[in-house]
């Protein structure tokens, strides 16, 4: 539900505030801001958490412990990347998976233009790094597993990377998710920046071994914390129908071109009905969310009868949602399965707690990082001087279900796990299982 204000048109989303006071138009990330300088984006920072950011799931004494821990260190100078990797365990302890701290747009253009990356694509599975894929051809083979980097541990930096990673309440899923995903970029940001990475590996066969990689330099792998979710914005949906089934990929809910996305959903569905299809597989794993209307546009397609979306507590713009949703004429009434994972927040999960509270549909996979209630409203802030930038959101928003626990995500009825052999051979557990109920 992404900058929710803006996208309904009822009130302006974004705050920009700002200065050119010492702000480093190059991103040099070795240059130092003067203690006063970062107490004053400090204090910015703190206000804003404080006094603006709504804290739906925040423990707020350990948050005030952590501002003042964090005050108390600003007695020297430091870069911004030293001051970056100070701010952002703090934002992750607003447990908010709309609050997102990023490097200053001159970091970020730094980071493209000069950084040098982890050039393998890891995954965690039970806090181990396993490499699935070597891009770069470092000679590393998949399914071996990565024991340290640089002499750490890679449980530690594993940690190390989970600590400073948002989410929404409880949730562990997202942050794995985000962080392996993205791990070349979020080490470089949270752990370190060095030009060659020195790896402890055990292989298949059980051999242990070291070996040294050089980090590459490729503008692709750079993304900031905020950028991770708002990338998927306009991901390309895919609606297809085999002689048994029908399949729909729908890895985002912001389309800016809504009314084709709509069209499409219609022709989509209309087909489904003039042949008779009895099954449809609904994916929507790595979709982070995005705007009401192209997820109600979707929820009509599966009730049966009008059913209400948005409970009547939510803010007053929303209105148009709290009144029942009307069942589309060619609505589908076969047997739906629903992928899910970790990813799932936001519209999508407030779709996902509809489901399974109005029990439509099988849902299977990985329990969503998000519930039937999340804060937005997002707002951004850039700090006078460092230009670091803050996304934190500002309002309550929650689905019309009942007994659901708080700062919880939506529980699959059924759970599949991947293994390392999964992720190796690009096969894919959950929608093998799925196809195999069909």
């Amino acid at each position: 539900m992404t900058n929710m204000k803006k996208l309904v048109c009822m009130v302006p989303a974004v705050l920009l505030i700002f200065s050119c006071t010492f702000f480093p138009q190059k991103g040099n990330p070795l240059e130092m801001y003067d203690e006063s300088v970062l107490q004053e984006d400090f204090y910015q920072f703190r206000r804003i958490l404080e006094k603006k950011a709504v804290c739906l799931y925040t423990d707020k004494v350990k948050l005030n412990t952590m501002l003042d821990e964090a005050e108390a260190s600003l007695t020297d100078a430091m870069t911004e990347e030293e001051f970056y990797r100070l701010l952002a365990p703090i934002v992750a302890e607003l447990k908010c998976g709309h609050s997102f701290l990023s490097v200053s747009e001159a970091a970020e253009e730094y980071m493209k233009d000069s950084g040098l990356f982890f050039p393998l694509e890891v995954r965690i599975l039970n806090n181990y790094l396993y490499v699935i894929k070597d891009p770069y051809n470092t000679g590393i083979k998949p399914g071996v597993k990565i024991l340290s980097i640089n002499g750490e541990k890679a449980e530690t930096v594993i940690q190390k990377i989970l600590s400073n990673m948002p989410t929404d309440g409880n949730d562990t899923g997202r942050k794995r998710y985000d962080a392996e995903k993205w791990f070349a970029s979020m080490y470089y940001s949270f752990i370190d920046t060095p030009a060659l990475f020195i790896l402890e590996v055990l292989d298949v066969a059980g051999l242990k071994t070291s070996v040294t990689v050089p980090g590459v330099h490729d503008r692709s792998l750079v993304k900031t914390s905020m950028g991770i979710v708002h990338d998927t914005v306009n991901a390309p949906y895919r609606l297809e129908i085999k002689d048994t089934y029908a399949s729909a990929a729908i890895p985002s809910f912001a389309y800016r071109d809504l009314q084709s996305y709509k069209d499409d959903l219609h022709l989509f569905f209309s087909d489904i009905k003039a042949r008779k299809i009895d099954n449809l597989i609904l994916d929507v794993r790595g979709n982070y969310g995005g705007s009401p209307e192209p997820t109600i546009a979707l929820f009509a397609y599966l009730i049966e009868r009008p059913t209400v979306f948005f409970a009547d507590d939510n803010p007053f713009y929303l209105s148009k949602w709290k009144k029942p949703v009307k069942p589309s004429e060619m609505k589908f009434s076969g047997n739906l399965y629903v992928l899910m994972d970790e990813a799932g927040f936001s519209m999508n999960s407030f779709l996902l707690s509809l489901l399974k509270y109005h029990k439509i549909g099988i849902l299977v996979g990985a329990k969503s990082a998000g519930g039937y209630m999340c804060s937005d409203a997002s707002m951004n802030a850039v700090l006078r001087n460092t230009g670091i930038r803050l996304l934190y959101s500002t309002d309550v928003f929650k689905t019309a279900v009942e007994g659901f626990p708080t700062g919880e995500g939506v529980e699959p009825d059924i759970s599949i796990e991947w293994t390392i052999e999964d992720y190796v051979s690009g096969s894919d557990p959950v929608m093998k299982a799925v196809r195999e109920m069909l």
